[in-house]
């Protein structure tokens, strides 16, 4: 574990040294939809530990938590062997990668203003309405990655990195840094993948039109499993800790952002159902009741991020062998496992519905009469996807040691 004292420096960065060449292409190859990936060889072995793969998912600014999880890392000794990026995520990933130190991404992400990214295409939307390319432009986004982001190209960072897009004219997925895609400038992986369709331009590459990888996969636990490694470090930033209606009467975005989120959080939903498992350490920080656009107290959300990764990588059971045994300040010993969820039903709530036994894919519950009743009270199959509690319609459900 770690202490408050003297400052650690950064681990090594860690390239690949069996990670294959990759040769200049035009048009990067894809995986159709449904289809696994193409396998990008497995990373590079370590004698004296495990090999660990850090997955960040999408979340707009929430995702600025992934920082907090990236100094929680370091605080605890744990480094990572490749990263895999989706739409935010890869933008913070793409600067762990490029060697960028903790204390240098939290002073970068500290001066952060919604100005830096978005700037209304105001005389297009005047001159075109519906007809305009994107609401935002994409020039002054791609225009902050330029100053932020190494200049180099995927292949040539630090340690292995992957970040996903979607062809518009496809619905495919492309993982930029896989064998075939590491041709590409870092700038330009990372602005497709944060391209939300409507917000920013699609990237022109190719012959073809690239958008947001969080649209079909913003948890890509998939293809970091076919890096064989031996643990994964995932952070999921889809999980809401309340939601309410948008404002549908007077702004149709406000409409179309929720619609895209609820697309989101069942994709990652379905995600975790199957691909979470032991050697998965599942990292949620509590930023679910904040928006996908605020940029209020930045340095607030990265606290949360390492807070709740100091919690779970400390306690999960394929992580908390590998942390330095060193005391954490404001951690209570002993620390709870998160081997498990605790599962509970109010029967004065529940109706009986069978929502509960649908959605869970674990087996915790049985609904067969007419209030239903929890078959794991502790459940250490349970893959956090909170689908039993999210879509209990009168919120009998409460869910533990998450």
């Amino acid at each position: 574990m770690m202490s408050g004292g003297a400052e650690r420096p950064d681990p090594p960065v860690s390239p690949d040294p069996h990670r294959p060449a990759v040769p200049g292409v035009a048009a990067p190859g894809v995986a159709a939809p449904g289809v696994s990936v193409p396998d990008p060889g497995p990373i590079a072995p370590f004698a004296a530990r495990p090999r660990i793969v850090l997955v960040l998912g999408g979340g707009g600014m929430r995702g600025m938590a992934h920082v907090g999880v990236l100094k929680a890392m370091h605080k605890l000794g744990l480094r990572c062997d490749a990263i895999v990026g989706t739409s935010i995520g890869s933008l913070v990933g793409a600067m762990a990668a490029g060697g960028y130190s903790v204390d240098r991404m939290e002073e970068m992400i500290a001066a952060i203003e919604k100005e830096h990214y978005f700037r209304l295409n105001f005389v297009k939307l005047l001159l075109k309405g519906m007809r305009a390319p994107s609401m935002y432009r994409g020039d002054t986004f791609r225009q902050r990655l330029e100053e932020i982001l190494p200049k180099r190209t995927i292949a040539q960072l630090d340690i292995p990195f992957f970040c996903n897009a979607v062809r518009l004219e496809t619905g495919s997925t492309v993982f930029w840094g896989a064998p075939g895609f590491g041709e590409i400038s870092l700038v330009d992986a990372v602005y497709s993948s944060c391209a939300l369709p409507g917000i920013f331009e699609p990237l022109e590459n190719g012959g073809y039109n690239y958008m947001d990888g969080g649209i079909v996969d913003p948890v890509p636990l998939r293809f970091a499993k076919s890096l064989r490694p031996d643990v994964i470090v995932a952070v999921d930033l889809t999980v809401k800790g309340s939601s309410k209606a948008p404002n549908w009467k007077s702004r149709v975005t406000s409409t179309l952002f929720r619609a895209f989120e609820i697309a989101e959080e069942v994709l990652a939903e379905q995600n975790l159902h199957m691909h979470v498992d032991v050697r998965t350490a599942l990292i949620q920080p509590k930023v679910g009741h904040l928006g996908r656009f605020e940029f209020q107290d930045v340095p607030e959300i990265v606290r949360l991020g390492e807070e709740e990764a100091t919690k779970v990588l400390t306690a999960h059971a394929a992580t908390r062998d590998l942390v330095t045994h060193e005391f954490v300040d404001g951690l209570a010993c002993p620390v709870v496992p998160r081997d498990h969820v605790s599962v509970r039903i109010d029967p004065a709530l529940c109706v009986g519905c069978g929502m509960c036994e649908m959605v869970c894919e674990t087996e915790a519950f049985n609904a067969r009469g007419p209030v239903a009743s929890v078959r794991k009270l502790f459940n250490y199959e349970c893959t956090r996807d909170h689908a039993c509690a999210k879509n209990c319609p009168t919120g009998a459900i409460r869910l533990g040691n998450l």
